[in-house]
């Protein structure tokens, strides 16, 4: 199995050889675009990368004042970080929004990129929130949370596939990284049909995205519960992320596309209650983004630099 302890330390080694590569010998640059990069797991990663010369990084998040913030909190703590840019980007205006990543990688890289780490995600548990916004009722979180966290990370990844598809046509493998959850695991199915539905080899995206709205549309009709949906539309939402990845694994073939749970880490989402450093839940998704070429992973969950099952 994948998920052994034999296949952690590979990984390692790569991992430290990689980063020991790239201070001897010239590498092609590489562009990588993180999402929610300004704040919590995705601030990490964007550190991660802002670390590794060969790497372009374009922070997007939904406030160009807090992501300009974050990379003069990178830069200030480790001055020879560079080449950190910030674009304004909204997971619950996807479309539009997706357009000034795409036509700033266009202008400026060629219209080639080679990392797309989804991380960005809301979430009404989010005890940030408390007292800051209008108290919103199960029924309706469904609608607003799958929208942002699943149909947000489908279309921008959508919107930003010809760019990825230049990075497969210069010969190299486009990473597609999506920051999922414990949450989104498969038992918080409570149908059997369900998991087999979310499951199937040959699930198509059309099919993921009808599985979604019966979810919006059970919870909004309040049948979810007996149709074997779960309580938790943030759990659904993630596990609709995996699903979407194992379908574009197989789609993509000449992707690397995989799924990270970072652990329960601490961040806003959580009030900081946490018991795992964002710093240390970033780690895996830097490592998948910077393999070789010679170490092909694609359509894995991953937890700790290890496969785990869904």
């Amino acid at each position: 199995m994948l998920g052994s302890f034999s296949y952690f330390l590979v990984l390692l080694y790569v991992f430290r050889t990689t980063r020991s590569l790239s201070v001897n010998l010239k590498q092609e640059q590489k562009v990588a675009v993180v999402t929610g990069g300004n704040k919590g797991i995705g601030k990490e990663i964007v550190r991660l990368f802002g670390k590794d010369p060969s790497i372009t990084t374009i922070l997007a998040c939904r406030s160009l004042e807090k992501g300009q913030q974050a990379i003069e909190e990178i830069v200030k703590a480790d001055k020879t970080i560079e080449n950190i840019h910030c674009i304004e980007f909204d997971l619950t205006e996807p479309s539009s929004s997706a357009a000034g990543i795409f036509d700033y990688i266009e202008s400026n890289h060629d219209g080639k990129l080679d990392i797309l780490v989804n991380n960005g995600a809301i979430c009404f548990n989010d005890p940030t929130l408390y007292g800051k916004v209008e108290h919103t009722p199960f029924e309706r979180q469904a609608d607003i949370t799958v929208k942002t966290n699943f149909w947000g990370t489908w279309k921008l990844t959508q919107a930003l596939t010809p760019l990825l598809n230049k990075c497969e046509e210069g010969g190299s493998s486009p990473r597609l990284i999506n920051i999922a959850s414990s949450a989104g695991r498969l038992a918080i199915l409570r149908s059997e049909d369900l998991v087999k539905r979310v499951t199937s080899d040959i699930l198509t995206m059309e099919e993921l995205e009808e599985i979604m709205l019966d979810f919006v549309r059970a919870v909004s009709s309040g049948s979810h519960a007996d149709a074997g949906w779960p309580n938790t539309c943030y759990g659904m939402s993630k596990l609709g992320i995996i699903a979407m990845t194992k379908v574009l694994a197989r789609e993509r073939p000449n992707w690397m596309c995989n799924t990270v749970d970072p652990g329960y880490c601490a961040t806003d989402q959580n009030n900081n209650q946490g018991f795992r450093p964002a710093a240390r839940g970033a780690v895996t998704p830097h490592l998948l983004a910077t393999l070789p070429e010679s170490q092909r992973y694609t359509g894995l969950h991953w937890f700790d630099e290890q496969t785990i099952e869904w």
